[in-house]
């Protein structure tokens, strides 16, 4: 026994089709527009919070332990002289609440703003 569609399911699916791109379009836009912030904590302390724009093109060194490079709207542990390089194989941030952490040096950096995809921070 094999069910066929009707022309009332195809409108159903076409419908549902339709509001899944609506919402992902929306969304989508939504978070392009948001103001991203860089920031830079050396033992316990914020050293620098940059503004990520599009023409963000800055180079901050922090006494030749840790170069952290902003390009666009992304930050990147360039180098770091610990042994590890866990912070340097982190990669590019690119959005709200990704972080690079170099603890030999204590340096963390940080993207702020915008909207974050993370659902809580327990301390």
């Amino acid at each position: 026994m094999r069910s066929k569609l009707k022309w009332g399911d195809f409108v159903i699916i076409g419908v549902v089709l339709a509001l899944a791109a609506v919402i992902a379009a929306v969304l989508a836009l939504g978070v392009s527009g948001d103001r991203l912030y860089a920031e830079v904590w050396q033992d316990n302390t914020l050293v620098e919070r940059v503004e990520l724009t599009d023409s963000t093109d800055r180079t901050i060194d922090l006494d030749g332990h840790n170069v952290i490079v902003l390009s666009g709207r992304t930050a990147t542990m360039q180098s770091a002289d610990c042994h590890d390089q866990v912070c340097v194989r982190t990669g590019t941030l690119t959005r709200a609440g990704q972080v690079a952490v170099c603890l030999p040096n204590r340096v963390v950096l940080r993207i702020t703003g915008g909207t974050s995809e993370i659902d809580a921070i327990v301390s």
